[in-house]
């Protein structure tokens, strides 16, 4: 098999609509409820801009390292790191451990981790598209989306440490 795809983020394109944490709770979930989502969407008070905040799927996961009932696996199909809810204890060293804040608790004390939706990322088809060069703070093509999940090559802007 050849290289796992790369789910990434470029913030610049991110317009704030929430509509990614708005259909993966309904896909994990079968609610519309933001709180319930694998994905969050803050905004950079400093900068005045929206940051979608994802799992990179880390290549040494600190939250798999961290987990003392071996409830997290890398997917062989996808690369993803799954949580086994099952085997979860609910001790949020996970949550501690992850260095970009992508583990996430629901309201209702439930571990929140992102699982690529099987290899078919439910946000990244629901981001919007971007006129040609309407983004604020670059020039980007027309189509352009804040959310990828592409073959490593095709990634336009990826974080430094999306490979981590």
């Amino acid at each position: 098999m050849g290289a796992k795809k790369i789910f990434s983020v470029d913030s610049r394109l991110c317009v704030g609509c929430k509509q990614c944490e708005l259909v993966c709770s309904l896909t994990k979930t079968g609610t519309f409820n933001p709180h319930k989502a694998r994905i969050r969407v803050t905004r950079n008070q400093v900068k005045g801009n929206y940051v979608p905040g994802i799992c990179y799927h880390c290549k040494q996961p600190k939250c798999q390292q961290a987990c003392p009932e071996d409830a997290l696996k890398r997917d062989i199909e996808t690369g993803a790191v799954v949580l086994n809810e099952s085997l979860c204890s609910g001790c949020r060293a996970c949550v501690v451990a992850c260095p970009f804040g992508a583990v996430q608790v629901d309201p209702d004390g439930n571990i929140l981790k992102c699982d690529l939706c099987g290899g078919d990322p439910t946000c990244v088809k629901y981001c919007s598209e971007r006129p040609e060069n309407s983004s604020p703070l670059m020039a980007n093509p027309e189509g352009a989306k804040a959310l990828q999940y592409v073959e490593p090559h095709q990634v336009t802007y990826t974080r430094r440490y999306a490979q981590l």
